[in-house]
């Protein structure tokens, strides 16, 4: 069995624990009319094409239980869901903290790099999506625009390479993206 610790768990942010940014944390949310009990939950149902099993797992109320019921496959996953998942974390998070004044207020109290905990893979996604949306919510006279383009960036790039997972397509748009710079930039 994997411990919990590995599937995730609270961030570091400014020398602090912050159980509030863990995707494991009850915080009801509504994303296209349903009701969510975590954004872990919204991640796990939303791999499924079948509707029927999506709602199962929404109807589960344990965090690890949920994430067991997303390991399975019994069940059709949605085909491009290497491409997206990252997406559906973020939508699930950005309901998590726009629907929730006391989240919200967390999350823009903080301002170095959120380290999160998990697989790898998670650990640097979930650090990414939080400082995304801790941007994107903040005020527009305090929002890191450069940050935030650079997030974004980021996001795309990852979309491009599971698109494309030889790199193709992103040789592509690095190339067209230097041929459009001007001299003074290169």
């Amino acid at each position: 069995a994997i411990s919990r610790a590995k599937m995730g768990g609270p961030c570091e942010c400014d020398g602090k624990t912050y159980h509030e940014m863990d995707n494991f944390l009850v915080s009801e949310m509504k994303i296209a009319g349903k009701v969510w009990l975590s954004c872990e939950q919204y991640f796990q149902a939303m791999k499924f094409r079948e509707e029927e099993y999506r709602e199962q797992i929404r109807k589960e109320s344990s965090g690890t239980k949920v994430w067991s019921m997303g390991q399975s496959r019994r069940y059709k996953i949605v085909e491009n869901w290497e491409e997206i998942k990252v997406d559906v974390m973020y939508e699930a998070n950005k309901a998590k903290f726009s629907q929730n004044a006391k989240l919200k207020e967390v999350l823009l109290s903080t301002k170095g790099d959120i380290d999160a905990r998990g697989f790898p893979f998670w650990a640097y996604w979930n650090g990414r999506i939080l400082e995304r949306i801790r941007e994107e919510l903040r005020a527009k006279e305090e929002r890191d625009e450069k940050a935030l383009k650079l997030l974004l960036d980021a996001f795309e790039d990852y979309r491009f390479s599971r698109k494309d997972p030889k790199g193709w397509a992103m040789k592509q748009k690095k190339t067209a993206e230097a041929k459009s710079k001007p001299e003074q930039e290169k």
